[in-house]
């Protein structure tokens, strides 16, 4: 194990809590993840004789999460909840700046396989609104025209409703 950590602070996501033996490891990871693969980046909290168990923590693995780690003890606080830090004891705490692991690539490739099909379910769902807006633009102008047809009268005052179809047809039909 490290040496005991005298104080030390992290901002960033608890990634996941492993528990055996009155030993508990904690990863804290940043906000954005790193495409170096040896980037000493993951924040490691290692407890010796651990005073808590996985059900202590279990509502902050994957949430934003400040830690400031102590000799005895870490507290992690949520900054979203506003109640007082959770406490985690333990003979003693270090601290060591790690790279990612296996498992940590392993998760974070679900989790953009995860955005991945939700991306792609979103922007479906944009594709058909445009083909909706489309269709419902090319009506209008089809009645738009209909009626500056049927006089000079209502043409002068079509003409201004033409323009604004028009440019909202170029909008949907370009291919940018």
């Amino acid at each position: 194990m490290d040496e005991p950590s005298e104080h030390a602070d992290f901002y960033g996501v608890l990634g996941r809590a492993t528990m055996q033996a009155g030993q508990a490891e904690l990863r804290f990871y940043p906000f954005v993840f790193s495409t170096t693969p040896d980037a000493k980046c993951v924040f490691v909290a290692k407890f010796d004789a651990a005073r808590f168990q996985e059900t202590d923590i279990a509502s902050l693995i994957g949430q934003e999460v400040e830690v400031t780690l102590f000799p005895d003890r870490a507290e992690l606080f949520d900054p979203y909840d506003g109640e007082a830090p959770t406490i985690l004891g333990a003979g003693s705490v270090a601290a060591a700046w790690s790279a990612y692991d296996t498992q940590d690539f392993m998760e974070h490739a679900v989790r953009l396989e995860g955005e991945v099909e939700r991306l792609a379910l979103a922007s479906s769902k944009a594709f058909r609104k445009d083909l909706r807006g489309l269709a419902l633009t090319q009506e209008l102008m089809r009645r738009a025209r209909i009626k500056a047809a049927a006089s000079d009268d209502h043409k002068a005052r079509q003409a201004a409703a033409i323009a604004v179809l028009e440019r909202l047809l170029t909008h949907f039909e370009s291919k940018d």
